[in-house]
């Protein structure tokens, strides 16, 4: 427990005999705050930012809770990190979600599931990633907001600090589809336990569009723990977010999926995987719309990424052929005027 203030920091940092100027804001944690309902609240995070706090347990006042949001930024698909150190090592990291009420199995359309109100973990760090003891998130620009906790031991009695690291992502473009009936799969394209979601063009997470593990209901087997998505998808731009099991965002999972109680985030517009797993096995998937079928290779994702894709949607042929049949009938008319 420490006392609860905000400092701006001044750093010069010279490389290769340029100076370079970087702000960094402390934030230090305040007891009590041991349950989602009295966290801290520090909203606005830029990177280099930095949580500070003093966690001697996994219990009572040793659980310190904070609620985070990052400061906005221009549209687009960012990493987030919270990295944890301490001069004195032991310390737990997690973000925080709620637990799944499932919903009805059916085909889609039909329900979703919706959140429960039990505080679930989401996320948690590992002592065997680059860096160790790190949490990951992406988000938008649209400054989102999640629970943050931080625990420690009985011998963690050093304070930790919990550093907001941001990066730039690029996605794959995938190219074009035509609108209709769209099938993501990733059945027999990897041995991962795979998970998935469907983004708008402007990175809205749209609404059972997503899939953990395949079921008859959808398309499947039901036997495997890939996944497969079929949707109806109108002219637009889109992205797909593809990980190992869990990935989590806000959304419920869709009465077509076959693992329907996964942890979901409290807010909108952060998603996460819990997966720590560092593997070289690939996550490749295939996209079928009604011209055939596209075989991406993928590759593997490192701790807790998401791998992030692009495509665009554009209308079949059959109806630019009638819209065109349409300007030139109206250009006649005017025409015969």
């Amino acid at each position: 427990m420490i006392r609860k203030e905000r400092v701006r920091l001044l750093a010069v940092l010279t490389t290769f005999g340029t100076a370079a100027t970087v702000f960094g804001a402390d934030f230090f944690e305040a007891e009590p705050n041991d349950s989602k309902a009295a966290a801290n609240v520090f909203l606005g995070l830029m990177p280099g930012d930095r949580i500070i706090g003093n966690s001697t347990a996994s219990t009572g006042a040793g659980l310190d809770y904070f609620l985070i949001s990052t400061a906005p930024d221009v549209l687009g698909i960012y990493r987030y990190r919270m990295v944890l150190t301490s001069d004195i090592v032991g310390h737990t990291g997690t973000i925080r979600g709620l637990n799944q009420i499932a919903a009805p199995a059916g085909p889609w359309p039909g329900p979703v599931g919706t959140p429960g109100t039990t505080d679930s973990t989401a996320q948690t760090t590992s002592t065997t990633t680059t860096p160790p003891r790190f949490n990951q998130w992406y988000g938008f620009g649209k400054g989102e907001q999640l629970y943050y906790r931080v625990t420690g031991t009985a011998s963690t009695t050093a304070n930790y600090t919990a550093t907001l690291e941001k990066t730039a992502v690029t996605p794959t473009d995938l190219g074009t589809f035509q609108a209709g009936t769209i099938i993501i799969s990733t059945i027999g394209q990897t041995t991962l336990d795979t998970d998935l979601w469907v983004y708008d063009g402007a990175f809205n997470a749209i609404l059972g569009y997503g899939n953990d593990d395949e079921s008859t209901n959808g398309g499947g087997t039901g036997a495997t723990t890939q996944s497969i998505l079929g949707r109806t998808y109108g002219a637009g731009r889109y992205y797909l977010a593809m990980s190992r099991f869990n990935l989590a965002n806000n959304q419920g999972s869709p009465c077509d999926d076959d693992f329907r109680t996964g942890t979901m985030l409290d807010f909108a517009d952060g998603v996460l995987s819990s997966s720590s797993t560092t593997t070289t096995v690939s996550l490749g998937f295939r996209v079928t719309d009604s011209l055939g079928t596209t075989t991406v290779p993928g590759f593997a994702p490192g701790p807790y990424d998401i791998n992030w894709y692009t495509f665009e949607v554009v209308p079949e042929p059959s109806t630019l052929a009638a819209v065109g049949v349409g300007i030139a009938a109206l250009l006649a008319r005017r025409r015969k005027r």
